[in-house]
C-alpha cells in the first residue's frame, strides 16, 4: 500500500536523489579533506625542492640521472614497471574498474620530489591526481563500491587533488566529471565531486596554503571586435602549442622505448640530456615547476617567443624518459609564456594574453573546455574593466578545443562525441523518468 502511494505521488526517484546526495556528503567530505592535506603537504615538498635546486643548482643538476635510476628501481620494487602514470587515474575515472592501487601515492610522491630537486622539467597537478586516486583507491574495497561508485569516487579525487593544488574547486570538479569522456558530462559524479573539491580547497585554506591569484589588465568594457581577432590569433596559437606539446610527449616516449628498451639506460640518457641542454641554455626558468616563470609572464614585457617550444621539449625529454611528475602545470607555463609573447606583438597587454594562452593551451591539452572557462573565472579575479572578458576567454577556449582536434595528454580519454558532428540519440522507451531509476 505504502510502495504504491509513494509510486503514484512520483516520490521514489526524489528519495534516493536524497539518499546518494547524503551517501556522497559523508564520503566526498573526508575524503577530499584528506586529499587536501595530502596534496598539500606534496605542494610544500614540491616548492622546497625547487627553491634548493635554485641555490644549489649547479651541484644538484649533474645528478639527473641518477635520480632518474633511483625512481625506476623504486617503482620497479613497487611492481610499477611500467605505470602510466595520471593515465591510470582517467582510465578509472572513465569504466570503474581500473586497478589504482594505494602505492602509487607516496611513490609518485617521492620521485616527483625528486625529479623537481635534480632538476627535471615537470609539473606537480598530474603527480597529485594520481596521489588523489592512490589515496581513495582503499575506500572502493572498503566500502564495497561497484563499478560505479568505484568511478564517482576516482572523478572526487581527481577533484580534490586538482582543487587543493590550483585553489579553484569550481573548476576543479567540472574538470573531474569532463575529462574521462569527451563530450558526454557525468552530471551524476557532479554532487561527490564539488563537495570533494570544496573539501580540498577549505582545507587547504585553514592549513594557510593560499593559491596563486593573477591580476590581468588591457580588457575593455565592451566587446572591441578587433581585440576579439587577435584573442582569435591566440586561441589558434594555443591549439598549434597544444598539439605540439601532445605530439612531443607521445614521439619522445616512442623514441625513448624504441632506441633503449632498457628502462635504467632510458632514463640516464634521458637524465643527460636534460641536464646537458640546460647547463647549455645557462638559465634554471625550464626547470621543475617553473612557477616563476607563469608569475613572471602575466607582467613582463619581454617574453621570448621561444621560451614555450623549448619548455615543451624538456618537459617531453624529462616525462619521457622515466621521470616523474605533472603535464598539467608545463601546459600551464607555455600557455601563458606564449600568451604573454604574442600580446606584445598583437598590441594587447601581456598580462591578458598569458591568462588567454594559461587556459587555451590546458583546454588543448585536456580536451575539457568548460573547465577551462571556469578556471579562468576563478583564477583571474581581479580584472580591470571585465564586463566583456568572460567573452573573449570562451572565444579563445573554444578555438584551441576545435583545433587541437584529438589530440591529448590522457589515452585513457574515451571520445563520446566528435568534434565536428553531432552525434544524434533515439528517444528511450520510458514512460517516465523514474523508471530510469
Amino acid at each position: 500500500m505504502i510502495r504504491k502511494l509513494v509510486r503514484r505521488m512520483r516520490l521514489v526517484g526524489a528519495i534516493r536523489a536524497w539518499e546518494y546526495f547524503f551517501k556522497w556528503l559523508l564520503i566526498a567530505i573526508p575524503c577530499g579533506a584528506v586529499v587536501g592535506a595530502a596534496v598539500s603537504l606534496f605542494r610544500l615538498a614540491i616548492d622546497g625542492a625547487n627553491s634548493f635546486r635554485a641555490d644549489h643548482r649547479l651541484i644538484l643538476l649533474p645528478l639527473l640521472p641518477l635520480a632518474g635510476i633511483v625512481i625506476v628501481y623504486i617503482y620497479k620494487k613497487a611492481g610499477f614497471p611500467h605505470d602510466n602514470g595520471t593515465n591510470d587515474i582517467v582510465a578509472a575515472a572513465h569504466d570503474g574498474t581500473s586497478a589504482v592501487e594505494w602505492k602509487k601515492a607516496p611513490l609518485v610522491f617521492a620521485a616527483s620530489v625528486l625529479t623537481h630537486l635534480t632538476g627535471g622539467s615537470a609539473g606537480c597537478e598530474g603527480a597529485s591526481l594520481q596521489i588523489g586516486g592512490g589515496i581513495l583507491a582503499p575506500v572502493s574495497g572498503l566500502l564495497k563500491m561497484g563499478k560505479n561508485d568505484s568511478s564517482v569516487l576516482m572523478m572526487t579525487a581527481i577533484a580534490a587533488a586538482f582543487s587543493a593544488l590550483t585553489g579553484a574547486p569550481a573548476a576543479s570538479a567540472i574538470f573531474a566529471i569532463e575529462i574521462a569522456i569527451i563530450g558526454s558530462i557525468s552530471y551524476s559524479a557532479l554532487v561527490p565531486c564539488v563537495t570533494g573539491a570544496v573539501a580540498a580547497y577549505w582545507t587547504t585554506r585553514l592549513l594557510g596554503l593560499a593559491r596563486e591569484r593573477y591580476v590581468i589588465d588591457g580588457v575593455s568594457s565592451a566587446v572591441d571586435f578587433s581585440a576579439l581577432g587577435k584573442v582569435a590569433v591566440i586561441g589558434v596559437c594555443s591549439a598549434i602549442a597544444a598539439i605540439l606539446f601532445c605530439r612531443a610527449m607521445d614521439l619522445s616516449r616512442k623514441y625513448y622505448g624504441k632506441f633503449f628498451t632498457n628502462p635504467y639506460i632510458r632514463v640516464v640518457v634521458g637524465g643527460l640530456l636534460v641536464a646537458g641542454i640546460t647547463l647549455l641554455l645557462g638559465t634554471d626558468i625550464y626547470s621543475g615547476a617553473g612557477y616563476n616563470t607563469i608569475e613572471h609572464a602575466f607582467v613582463s614585457r619581454d617574453i621570448p617567443i621561444y621560451v614555450p617550444l623549448i619548455k615543451i621539449a624538456l618537459t617531453a625529454l624529462t616525462l619521457g624518459a622515466g621521470f616523474r611528475g605533472g603535464e598539467i602545470l608545463p601546459a600551464f607555463y607555455i600557455g601563458s609564456t606564449m600568451g604573454s609573447s604574442l600580446a606584445v606583438v598583437l598590441g594587447l597587454e601581456p598580462s591578458f594574453g598569458a591568462a588567454l594562452g594559461f587556459v587555451s593551451v590546458f583546454c588543448g591539452v585536456t580536451n575539457c573546455p568548460l573547465a577551462a572557462l571556469i578556471l579562468a573565472a576563478e583564477l583571474f579575479t581581479e580584472i580591470v574593466n571585465a564586463e566583456s572578458v568572460m567573452l573573449y576567454f570562451g572565444a579563445a577556449i573554444a578555438i584551441s578545443y576545435l583545433l587541437s582536434g584529438y589530440v591529448g595528454l590522457y589515452p585513457a580519454q574515451v571520445y563520446y562525441q566528435s568534434k565536428l558532428r553531432l552525434r544524434r540519440y533515439r528517444k528511450r522507451d520510458v514512460k517516465n523518468a523514474e523508471e530510469l531509476e
